[in-house]
């Protein structure tokens, strides 16, 4: 696999989300495959942000160490990350220089040279992307495409401003080299760019999507403003709440009406749904929550990424009651599970929670294209009739239950209730039908068991010497670190849990392989380590951890393990 590396660094406001995005866009369309990973601080101007760009002519699964070219928007990237660079990187700086540093420096006064074109200072970011695009292409008509199309609506005069910039910045960065382009695929892709808060809220709607309320909290909120935006178009309500309280009790109300409904929040706005979806665990009421994942605890880190609230988000609340808690690993693996999570919901009756987490929300990656038709809807035991005798919490073997809506039936009469009931749902205190009750609910966990999805593995299936186990974001860096490790003779194997409870029973069977099983989580504690130490009673071998709230990359995983720091 050939690769480069861009890291774009400023500060917020300085025009990087806009020349990263326009790259984005020009580098797929220009045939390389591309994950872009977003990194920003919790302040809406300054502070130093920064976005990596890895190109590739395979397809790549998470960013890595090491930058090719460094694009400086500030003084503080080239400190910041100048060490960084590998062999024959270059910096392109924002008019920065850097005296004694000993690297290939560019200075472009982005915005002078924009007004040396006639056109406005905003139009730098025009400059800077023409700038780095001399080190990918022989000439600009990939960004010139995305220009048009991002500008078009503005009249032509905006769209030649910004090519003229463009040109000028690329005229600037070739001048006086000879430049080798990074290596292209033989056939371009078919591929789609998106990042996991396009995928998850795309996904929900292929799954048929018809109510999300959320009250807008860092990394979820790109879920939230996916569905308003496509809301009218594909009639979709969308309710932002005045908290998260509201926004699940709204989504819990939708859903007991008959409609597939989600909301979407962080750990903290989670935290104060739990209440709530105990109400949906007794009144046996389905419906999907997006936990995307940042650092706590409290306010934490808002604008980074961690996996800790895995435990929180099997065990949170009070009293038991079935749940499935999935965890998407890649915006393919994403749009998928949606579909997965909403069918569980009806299946069984019960709330289902899909655990994202900043770094799969803010990702973008090529993907091939996604199939809506792929998704099947099945909404479970649901029945349009029912005569006087219906019983909405009827006991069944399998603690399912025959669904009728409110207002549908000859005479079937839909009771719910959050306190303990009966099978008519009226409101009990006896010891009797309690137990009843609550083993026909914690039956359903049976069927969840058999349902559970299996792992999804990579790599060397015979006799591997370490077997790595991830949820959720890490799936693109434990798969890299896999092929690192078995380009350095080492056989390894990827095992990665797309449903994190109940947690399949052919995780069983990995214990049952030679080789070291090392569990890999964006966490402190270990907390994938403690879930399949209390649900299967099995211990690893060891774990590598990372909680400084960034992602892994593969050479943080290869070097804990054999550095001797996977323990």
């Amino acid at each position: 696999m050939r690769n480069f590396n861009i890291l774009i660094g400023g500060e917020a406001g300085q025009g990087l989300v806009s020349v990263s995005n326009l790259l984005i866009r020009a580098i797929t369309k220009e045939g390389w495959y591309l994950f872009a990973q977003q990194d920003y601080m919790s302040r809406i101007r300054g502070g130093h942000n920064f976005v990596r760009l890895r190109l590739a002519d395979q397809p790549v699964y998470c960013c890595e160490r090491g930058v090719d070219l460094l694009v400086a928007l500030d003084q503080v990237t080239i400190d910041l990350h100048h060490e960084e660079l590998n062999q024959n990187g270059v910096v392109i700086a924002d008019g920065q220089s850097s005296p004694g540093e000993n690297f290939d420096l560019i200075s472009i006064s982005f915005a002078e040279i924009a007004k040396k074109q006639g056109q406005p200072p905003i139009m730098a970011n025009a400059v800077a992307a023409g700038a780095i695009w001399a080190f990918l292409a022989d000439n600009l008509s990939a960004i010139e495409l995305v220009l048009a199309e991002t500008f078009g609506d503005k009249g032509d005069e905006v769209v030649q401003g910004n090519i003229k910039c463009a040109q000028a910045g690329f005229n600037l960065a070739r001048e006086g080299r000879t430049l080798t382009h990074p290596a292209k695929p033989l056939e371009p892709p078919e591929v789609m760019i998106l990042k996991g808060n396009d995928a998850l809220p795309t996904g929900a709607l292929a799954a048929g999507l018809k109510f999300m309320s959320a009250y807008p909290m860092t990394p979820a909120t790109g879920v939230t403003e996916f569905i308003a935006a496509h809301s009218e178009r594909l009639s979709v309500v969308m309710e932002q709440a005045e908290d998260e309280i509201a926004a699940i009790n709204m989504a819990i109300g939708a859903a007991y009406a008959g409609v597939r409904a989600m909301t979407a929040t962080s750990g903290g706005g989670f935290a104060l749904m739990t209440e709530a979806l105990g109400l949906a665990g007794s009144a046996e009421i389905p419906v999907v929550v997006i936990n995307a994942q940042r650092p706590g605890p409290s306010t934490g880190l808002p604008t980074r990424t961690e996996q800790g609230d895995l435990l929180f988000a099997v065990y949170g609340g009070s009293g038991d009651y079935p749940k499935a808690v999935l965890a998407p690993g890649d915006v393919e693996e994403a749009f998928y599970l949606m579909g997965t999570a909403f069918n569980l919901a009806d299946q069984f009756q019960t709330p289902v929670i899909v655990l994202s987490d900043q770094h799969l929300a803010d990702s973008y990656q090529t993907v091939k294209p996604l199939d809506p038709a792929k998704i099947s809807i099945d909404r479970g035991n649901l029945i349009t009739d029912a005569g006087p005798e219906y019983k909405r919490y009827q006991y069944t073997d399998s603690g399912v239950s025959p669904r009728l809506l409110p207002g549908f039936g000859s005479g079937g009469l839909v009771v719910s209730a959050g306190d303990e009931h009966d099978e008519e749902g009226h409101l009990i205190e006896d010891a009797e039908t309690r137990i009843k009750m609550m083993e026909k609910r914690m039956r359903k966990l049976d069927g969840m068991k058999t349902a559970a999805l299996a792992p999804v593995t990579y790599g060397v299936q015979e006799e591997p010497e370490y077997i790595l186990i991830g949820f959720g974001s890490t799936k693109g860096a434990v798969r890299e670190a896999v092929d690192l490790l078995i380009g350095k003779g080492i056989p390894s194997l990827q095992v990665h849990l797309p449903q994190v409870y109940p947690l399949p029973d052919k995780l069983r069977q990995i214990w049952n392989l030679p080789g070291r099983k090392i569990i890999v989580e964006n966490n402190y504690v270990g907390q994938l380590e403690k879930l399949i130490g209390a649900e299967l009673a099995a211990a690893p071998d060891g774990h590598v951890r990372k909680y400084d709230g960034r992602p892994f990359a593969p050479q943080d995983i290869v070097e804990q393990l054999l550095g001797g720091g996977g323990r």
